[in-house]
């Protein structure tokens, strides 16, 4: 039996796919220990043929269009102890599941968040990376419960926990913090922890245009499910403290870039909140 099951829903991911899958493959982790499960989730591309090519990975259909209906599928037919999500678009570095599993030693911890960066060599996506991975540690670190959030690109989870707090909704987005809302609830802020060492890449966001896109999305699909749990944002002095650790000791050019697309991606997210 695997110590951890790595599930990865597939839509239409073939662009991505083969780097998501030598990453798995190529982890410094004993294969023994692990298993990786790809649910297709009707893709129309050559997603699940990739998939086939290689035995080590079992591929699973789902008929219902949810990437969170797939990974609940993923779920029910994993047997690990641990439960490790990304997706059909990320890479994970090689000590990926090795960080993950010694981050599981502390027993009180239910769920980890890594951290995710970019594929691309931009100036400014590696400057949001930086903030972004940032303002998850902050959250975390103080506890502020009010507002945690999860991404399932980069997460691992107690299979304990899950079958107690799971299985995911199948709403459009947002599935995973409502996920981790409710455990939080339940367990208490210190079940969840941040592991910077936990690391992905985003194959997807190959520019600032495709960052803001998302923040878009995201800020819709939370106006959209706040009627199921609420939770905060960040207020303006706790992301200008933000912004100042991940500034601090760059360029004048890095300061500004930075500020610009916090600006932008404010905007963005507001549109999206009013969609």
């Amino acid at each position: 039996m695997a110590w951890v099951s790595v599930i990865v829903p597939v839509f239409n991911a073939s662009r991505w796919i083969e780097g998501c899958i030598q990453g798995l493959l190529n982890q410094d982790y004993d294969p023994a220990r692990y298993e990786i499960i790809m649910v297709d989730n009707n893709s129309t591309d050559d997603s699940a043929a990739l998939i086939r090519r290689h035995g080590r990975i079992r591929l699973l259909e789902e008929p219902e269009q949810s990437s969170y209906a797939a990974r609940n599928l993923g779920v029910r037919a994993s047997s690990g102890e641990v439960l490790a999500f990304t997706d059909a678009d990320c890479v994970p570095e090689r000590n990926w599941l090795r960080v993950i599993e010694a981050t599981m030693q502390n027993r009180r911890v239910q769920v980890v968040l890594g951290a995710r960066g970019f594929a691309s060599g931009s100036r400014a996506l590696r400057l949001m990376a930086a903030y972004e991975d940032a303002r998850v540690a902050y959250i975390l670190t103080n506890r502020r419960k009010s507002c945690y959030f999860a991404f399932t690109n980069n997460m691992a989870v107690r299979r304990s926990a899950f079958d107690q707090y799971g299985p995911f909704r199948t709403v459009a987005r947002g599935g995973d913090t409502l996920f981790l809302q409710q455990l939080t609830s339940g367990e208490g802020p210190e079940a969840a922890e941040w592991n910077r060492e936990i690391r992905i890449h985003h194959l997807e966001i190959g520019g600032a245009r495709d960052y803001l896109k998302k923040s878009f999305q995201y800020a819709r699909a939370r106006r959209r499910t706040q009627h199921i749990e609420k939770s905060e944002v960040l207020g303006f002095r706790e992301c200008l403290e933000i912004f100042h650790s991940v500034s601090s000791g760059r360029s004048a050019r890095d300061r500004m870039t930075l500020a610009l697309m916090l600006s932008a991606g404010r905007l963005s997210w507001t549109a999206g909140s009013l969609a």
